[in-house]
């Protein structure tokens, strides 16, 4: 495999993970570029498909929840988290995993009805509640994770229709939920009929994580597994895996388009024949041991600093001092060209978010990009 011209990828692609205000992006949490091992993968599977496969015959229609055999590549996927491999008609391909919330946010809370989160969580959900004038509850959180207590009063007082939750490499905080937990988080749910929509898309970096939620609630749980955080951000496929095969046809049918959710097939095609050939698990292993580097050089130059991180993860949640407000430290970061996240975003709660920020450590180009953006979060750290 030829792989002499792994520099240009970098190169073109630089200039989508520099914001258009000219700041170096370190507030996105995407893997980092393996050139050198994703092209030759990825050009690989597609002279198999292109040598396998009539291109009509591959986009000359919608596939729709997918045919077979991608459905049976998503479930030796998602194998990779969950115990057993669930029956792939279960499994329903989808463009991503913003699409698949989409679509079960809109057919099972619905128009006005309750969606219960963590604390802290993934943004959009607040776009998608407000298009469907959905009542967000914020379950409060440790450092594990939500806390049982609290979802049981969310539970008993709101009565939501599903909890979207990420226990596993939790964004923004990076919280792990114990097993012990999961179990009794999945029987609050079984006790009051919540729907799981559990979201374990930063889960196939670390290698020694607990098993997903759903495993403790297969009954309530949609589990979705996105390729964006651990191979390519714009692969755009997701794997939902569905309570049952009833469940999958019932929400995801042709008729329902609202959002786009079908994921295109030659992108379907292209996922199922990099899992079959391994060439899945060889770009995460490469993902997984630059984000270690990149991890190492955040534990080196923030060594006494308060901050949360998990070695294979893709991102640091740093706790700022009295000293520095959080609108102030990200002002003066963008003084330096960099661009962080601060908690605002993220924080469903109530009253003012805490003085954390968020910061990436795979959306830097380079590794010596990410090093600049590093050196000046350090510096304006320790000023």
């Amino acid at each position: 495999m030829n792989i002499q011209s792994t520099n240009r990828p970098v190169e073109r692609l630089e200039q989508h993970y520099i914001p258009p205000h000219g700041l170096l992006n370190m507030s996105g949490n995407l893997p980092p570029q393996v050139p050198h091992v994703f092209d030759a993968e990825y050009r690989a599977a597609m002279e198999v498909m292109m040598a396998d496969h009539s291109p009509m015959s591959l986009i000359g229609a919608h596939q729709f929840r997918g045919v077979f055999r991608d459905r049976a590549a998503g479930s030796q996927f998602v194998h990779l988290r969950l115990p057993e491999a669930p029956d792939p008609s279960r499994v329903i391909v989808t463009n991503g995993v913003q699409s698949a919330l989409n679509i079960l946010i809109t057919n099972i809370v619905g128009t006005g009805g309750v969606l219960a989160v963590e604390e802290f969580t993934y943004p959009t959900i607040r776009n998608i509640a407000a298009l469907l004038n959905i009542k967000v509850c914020s379950v409060a959180m440790d450092e594990e994770g939500m806390l049982p207590d609290a979802f049981e009063t969310v539970c008993r007082n709101h009565r939501p229709s599903a909890l979207y939750a990420q226990p596993t490499m939790h964004n923004p905080t990076t919280a792990v939920m114990s097993i012990e937990r999961r179990k009794e988080m999945a029987e609050i749910a079984r006790k009051y009929g919540v729907a799981i929509f559990e979201d374990d898309i930063y889960s196939l970096l670390p290698t020694d994580l607990p098993p997903p939620l759903s495993t403790y609630a297969p009954g309530l749980s949609w589990y979705v597994l996105g390729t964006a955080k651990s191979m390519a951000p714009a692969f755009k496929i997701a794997y939902l895996i569905a309570p049952s095969a009833k469940a999958a046809t019932r929400y995801f049918w042709p008729g329902d388009r609202a959002t786009y959710w079908m994921a295109a097939p030659i992108n379907s095609l292209m996922l199922s024949q990099l899992v079959s050939s391994g060439g899945a698990s060889r770009i995460i292993d490469a993902v997984r041991a630059e984000t270690a580097i990149r991890q190492a050089m955040v534990s080196e130059r923030l060594a006494g600093a308060s901050y949360r991180a998990q070695p294979d993860g893709l991102q640091v949640w740093l706790t700022l001092p009295d000293r520095l407000p959080k609108k102030e430290f990200a002002a003066k970061l963008a003084d330096r060209g960099i661009s962080i996240s601060t908690a605002d975003g993220y924080y469903f709660g109530d009253g003012e978010s805490p003085n954390n920020i968020r910061f990436g450590t795979g959306t830097p180009p380079t590794r010596a990009e990410f090093e600049r953006g590093l050196e000046a979060i350090t510096q304006v750290y320790r000023l």
